[in-house]
């Protein structure tokens, strides 16, 4: 097969791509998009609906303040919104490495688990309830004030993958509901 052969079939090769492309290009909808969902408002709008309850800890608080932006993007927790998600948090340490001679942990796993329902106001029921779990690896220091800083920052790594689940599952809820 000489150049002008393979030139052509790459561009009928091209060609039918860009058919299909075309074709199938109405067949999608973006999910944060502005386009109204089921109730008649947007994604976005259905997410700023929803009022986070307050939670204990300082991990709960982190996952509350994370939770709240993923939802308003900064516009704060909305007061009196038709939806109410309240939170149950659980913290724990795992050590899975241990240095065999001195019996010191080299690397801690930061567990976060969180069972969270969400709750219609006006129904005056539980729409949805579902958890989201988080692990994280933290490499041990032998500083004390390293490792409680690394610790802490392992929680709020974990905090914010827990509050980009519960969006994520929010979102599709919102999408699908009837």
């Amino acid at each position: 097969m000489w150049w002008p052969d393979r030139l052509s079939h790459t561009y009928a090769r091209l060609a039918v791509a860009g058919v299909l492309a075309l074709a199938l290009g109405g067949c999608f909808q973006p999910m944060y998009g502005e386009t109204p969902i089921l109730g008649g408002t947007s994604l976005r709008d259905a997410l700023r609906d929803v009022e986070i309850a307050a939670v204990d800890g300082r991990v709960g608080q982190e996952i509350r303040n994370d939770i709240i932006f993923e939802l308003t993007g900064g516009a704060g927790n909305p007061a009196g919104a038709p939806y109410k998600l309240n939170l149950t948090v659980s913290t724990g340490n795992l050590n899975p490495i241990v240095d065999p001679t001195s019996g010191i942990p080299l690397v801690d796993i930061v567990t976060l688990d969180v069972s969270y329902k969400l709750f219609d106001v006006s129904a005056n029921k539980t729409v949805l309830s579902d958890s989201a779990l988080a692990r994280v690896s933290v490499d041990r220091s032998m500083q004390r004030f390293a490792r409680v800083r690394a610790v802490r920052d392992a929680e709020n790594r974990a905090a914010k993958v827990v509050a980009e689940q519960i969006r994520a599952r929010l979102a599709s809820y919102f999408l699908t509901r009837a």
